[in-house]
């Protein structure tokens, strides 16, 4: 029953919960920072009030410096290892073991306190910051803020005698007015949190898809014109830093007017996407395919010289001579002339390179199609 009460509440991010965690981490840790020197400002601040109480005890307000100190030095520690992290699993540990060190801080010094002085206000703010201010889950957050007010009213109910009843009643019950908003408000800290963040995620993803169609011609499935130059420059500018091999691939397909005329438009988008799927299918990994307009296309081959180009685009060729289109059963033949080059050293820019892949695309055509030609 709780576990669906929270489930309701706070909203399951599967498999993106550790990114969740992730996302959040660097806010997670400036927050844990200012809230953990905030507590060693407020330890020290205490003093003051030490020197109330034991100015008849010096020896004994010396140890109170000690033991106030040592837990400052410790918060300090935690702090500086906090700064350097980078992992979410050991940031939530020194979170953890901070909050057990505190509440074991606080516990052991309200044995010190005379009965007639409560610290009630500790009481109250630190439940209720662990509610709020901590990043760790809120089944652990609830188990810690318990475990400090457990504590800590057992040492007000059973070790300091004479302390008045009412006074323990009435800090009872502001006991458990804290764990409820503190809890309360845990909930909505962390549902907001989660929200913002799946809302996030799917924006992200909406612009990613965006950005994807975008770059995707949508009836073959490969590359756009602009993109697949953006990404040819890109490779060109590589080769002309590096020297590495370069070969560009254009390909036509044969006769296409004559499909489109014979068969129909549609017949020649199924000629499209098939020839397409067949090209990306026989291309390497590192090469990018693109349509460049109509029924012609362009096949970048980075870190190859001219001779595995050929390989690359007579495969495709062969391929594609041997693999009809289907159109409601029937089945049209097509082939494809290719024309490639290999990027020069006196290649000045892109062009030159597709310039002289387009003249071999010609020169195939002229030797009867369905074949390859490069320079």
């Amino acid at each position: 029953m709780i576990k669906r009460f929270f489930s309701e509440i706070l909203i399951d991010l599967g498999e993106l919960e550790g990114d969740y965690r992730v996302f959040y981490l660097k806010n997670d840790i400036a927050q844990t920072v200012l809230s953990l020197i905030i507590a060693i400002i407020s330890i020290l601040a205490m003093l003051r009030v030490d020197t109330i109480l034991f100015k008849d005890r010096p020896e004994l307000f010396m140890w109170v410096v000690v033991y106030r100190g040592g837990f400052v030095l410790a918060t300090i520690l935690v702090v500086l290892a906090i700064r350097k992290t980078t992992k979410v699993k050991v940031y939530d540990r020194l979170v953890f073991a901070w909050i057990v060190l505190m509440i074991l801080f606080f516990v052991l010094f309200n044995f010190t306190r005379p009965a007639n002085y409560l610290t009630t206000v500790y009481e109250i703010i630190i439940p209720f910051s662990i509610y709020v201010l901590s990043p760790l889950k809120v089944k652990y957050n609830i188990a810690l803020a318990l475990s400090f007010t457990a504590a800590m009213m057992g040492v007000d109910y059973f070790f300091k005698a004479g302390t008045d009843p009412m006074i323990l009643n009435t800090t009872a019950t502001a006991q458990i007015i804290v764990h409820t908003l503190g809890l309360g408000s845990a909930l909505q800290i962390q549902s907001y949190r989660r929200k913002s963040f799946k809302a996030y995620m799917l924006e992200k993803d909406a612009k990613e898809m965006v950005a994807y169609l975008a770059n995707i011609d949508p009836l073959t499935k490969s590359l756009t014109r602009r993109h697949f130059f953006n990404i040819a420059e890109s490779e060109f500018l590589r080769y002309s830093r590096y020297r590495r091999p370069l070969s560009i691939l254009i390909l036509d397909a044969d006769d296409f007017k004559n499909i489109n005329d014979t068969y129909g438009h549609h017949a020649g988008d199924i000629v499209l996407r098939s020839f397409s799927l067949v090209a990306l299918e026989q291309k390497r990994a590192q090469d990018t395919f693109g349509r460049l307009g109509g029924e012609e296309f362009g096949l970048l081959l980075p870190e190859t010289n001219l001779e595995q180009a050929r390989i690359v685009a007579e495969r495709i060729q062969k391929t594609w001579d041997q693999t009809p289109s289907n159109m409601d059963s029937e089945m049209i033949h097509s082939t494809v002339s290719i024309g490639g080059a290999e990027a020069a050293h006196n290649d000045k820019s892109l062009e030159d390179v597709l310039r002289r892949a387009d003249r071999m695309l010609y020169k195939a055509k002229e030797r009867g199609k369905n074949q390859v030609a490069m320079e």
